[in-house]
């Protein structure tokens, strides 16, 4: 089955290769979801003086609105205007002579112009000009059987809501629908997009987190493990942390390839245990990646510099790369497939994620976070990657690890950063609660910050 790119490789992905060849495909949403982006850029991506395309517009949009906002988009080409993509405004047609004269001029296209590709925006608007829905059916059966009697690629494009992909009769004929969805989560809004539909042909179902650039549709596929378990090797090497006590208390580092987890609550030291992990790292040769939604790269640069690191060296040597996103503006979706793709393409073999608190509040459920973060950890043990995460408790003075999510639980890992009253002073203090497959020291131990960074002492009392 031969494809028709989206102009999204991630999308592409997700349809399994492309929307098919000769298809009639119905894109769905509410107004502002991204419907018409989504389509204009197929046009523009595949039409040819050869396989032209024709954009029909009804009565939701005029054409001279749709080019004015068109133009603010990367894929947007007024050469192709006129040669290679056609627009077409039929909201006269549909005025003057109604549904039977929208049904005759679009065949007359068809028949005259043989286009590749053909978008009727906005489809559900054709419903208005129907005397009842029988009607409605008689006219659609005689569009859609001239559509499928060419080599056309049809886009029905429509404001419909999931309710009614089981009431109008346009969802019964199509080849394949896609939904995109604009949820309002807290203060931010959140786009989803999934395949409900593709005829004769697999795709990769689920939610799929979406944003609007100047690009088209910036996709960004959820995360998912294999169906069946992936065999790998697991590696007899341990990885040194830095801080020669902690590698003491788990057994000579940590398993090369594992998930640690670092609780404990402000200031603590989370960040800058991570920091000393990754370092090491650089220096043992081992390529890096900080994934931060915490400091941003100036501030990690000065907190870094003042333990003696050099921060902008280790990037320019191309042994660390920094990927910082602001909480503010962030989807878990494209935090967590960002990194899986760094990761991929550039060989590294530490991961530092600062923090799940960050992510907990970007996912829209707990679900959803749950799941991404097992794939995620998934993910990296099938590369052998060592993940660091950091993870803020409440509790100052807490000696139990209560994770709502599970997180300790899917990790190999789990340190407790906390704070001891001895008599009228405040100390820091350090706890290995988990080691998968591994010994580990099971005492309190001091835990101090100096200038050089991270010193571990004795027990306490």
């Amino acid at each position: 089955m031969k494809r028709i790119a989206s102009g999204s490789p991630e999308l592409d992905q997700i349809l399994g290769g492309g929307f098919p060849e000769n298809s009639i495909n119905i894109l769905m949403g509410l107004p502002g979801t991204g419907k018409t982006i989504l389509a204009e850029k197929v046009v523009f991506e595949n039409a040819t003086p050869d396989r032209p395309a024709y954009y029909l517009s009804t009565v939701s949009e005029p054409v001279d609105k749709m080019l004015h906002y068109l133009q603010g988009f990367d894929y947007f080409d007024p050469a192709a205007i006129g040669e290679t993509v056609f627009y077409h405004d039929l909201g006269e047609t549909l005025r003057s002579r109604g549904l039977d004269g929208f049904v005759d001029e679009v065949i007359a296209i068809i028949k005259e112009n043989a286009p590749a590709f053909l978008v009727i925006d906005s489809f559900k608007a054709l419903h208005a000009f129907s005397s009842s829905p029988a009607e409605f059916r008689t006219k659609l059966s005689r569009l859609l059987t001239a559509l499928s009697s060419v080599s056309v690629t049809s886009f029905l494009v429509g404001e419909y809501s999931a309710d009614e992909t089981a009431l109008a009769p346009e969802f019964a004929v199509a080849d394949g629908i896609v939904e995109l969805v604009l949820q309002k989560i807290g203060v931010k809004d959140i786009r989803y997009l999934r395949v409900i539909k593709q005829r004769g042909s697999a795709y990769f179902g689920g939610e799929h987190a979406f944003k609007i650039a100047r690009s088209g549709l910036e996709v960004f596929p959820r995360l998912v493990t294999e169906a069946t378990p992936v065999a790998y090797d697991l590696s007899q090497q341990r990885d040194k942390t830095g801080v020669e006590m902690l590698d003491a208390m788990v057994a000579d580092g940590f398993w090369k390839g594992s998930a640690t987890v670092v609780f404990g609550p402000p200031g603590s030291g989370k960040t800058l245990l991570g920091l000393h992990y990754i370092f090491k790292g650089i220096e043992m040769g081992e390529k890096a990646l900080v994934a931060t939604l915490q400091e941003n790269p100036t501030q990690l640069q000065r907190i870094v510099a003042g333990f003696g690191w050099d921060l902008q060296e280790a990037i320019d040597s191309g042994m660390l790369e920094l990927f910082y996103v602001s909480p503010v503006d962030v989807y878990i979706d494209e935090f967590v497939s960002r990194v899986a793709g760094k990761v991929n393409a550039g060989g590294v073999n530490r991961v530092m994620v600062d923090s799940l608190n960050d992510l907990e509040a970007s996912a829209p459920d707990p679900a959803r976070f749950r799941d991404f973060m097992y794939a995620f950890v998934q993910a990296m043990a099938v590369r052998g990657v060592s993940t660091y995460m950091t993870h803020e408790v409440r509790d100052i003075f807490a000696t139990s690890v209560v994770s709502k999510f599970g997180v300790s639980h899917m990790s190999d890992n789990v340190i407790l950063l906390h704070y001891v009253k001895e008599k009228s002073e405040i100390h820091r203090a350090i706890s290995i609660i988990k080691t998968r497959a591994s010994g580990h020291d099971p005492s309190i131990r001091r835990f101090e910050i100096s200038s050089d960074g991270v010193i571990i002492g004795e027990p306490f009392d």
